[in-house]
């Protein structure tokens, strides 16, 4: 591969690293759950940090998951429990909107329930 390559795909793979949503010791406001699996939870602030730059207006509080996944499975038990207990979650996203058809809602990478 050519030294020039290797240097752009560098260059994608840094600045795609920095660009990471996140939201600190916010509430779960909603979930919602489509029949294809897919899931958006809805917190109580916006999404900080460096949220991805394909989110939707509409969506800038909220983190998306494949809840037909096992990690999905996991992040809506997560979810749900923060919700039914008012209880604090700080999330991250991967920097990338993958789970809605690569647009509208960044995909949650990991999170904490307090």
């Amino acid at each position: 591969m050519k030294k020039s390559m290797v240097f752009l795909l560098a260059i994608l793979a840094a600045s795609n690293a920095y660009s990471i949503g996140q939201v600190n010791s916010a509430k779960v406001t909603q979930i919602r759950v489509d029949g294809s699996g897919k899931v958006m939870v809805f917190f109580d602030k916006p999404i900080g940090g460096t949220p991805a730059s394909c989110v939707h207006d509409a969506y800038k509080s909220a983190l998306g998951v494949d809840a037909s996944t096992e990690g999905g499975k996991a992040v809506l038990s997560m979810a749900l429990a923060a919700k039914a207990t008012g209880s604090p979650v700080t999330a991250y996203g991967w920097g990338v909107c993958g789970v809605y058809g690569g647009y509208v809602v960044e995909t949650w990478n990991h999170g904490f329930l307090k």
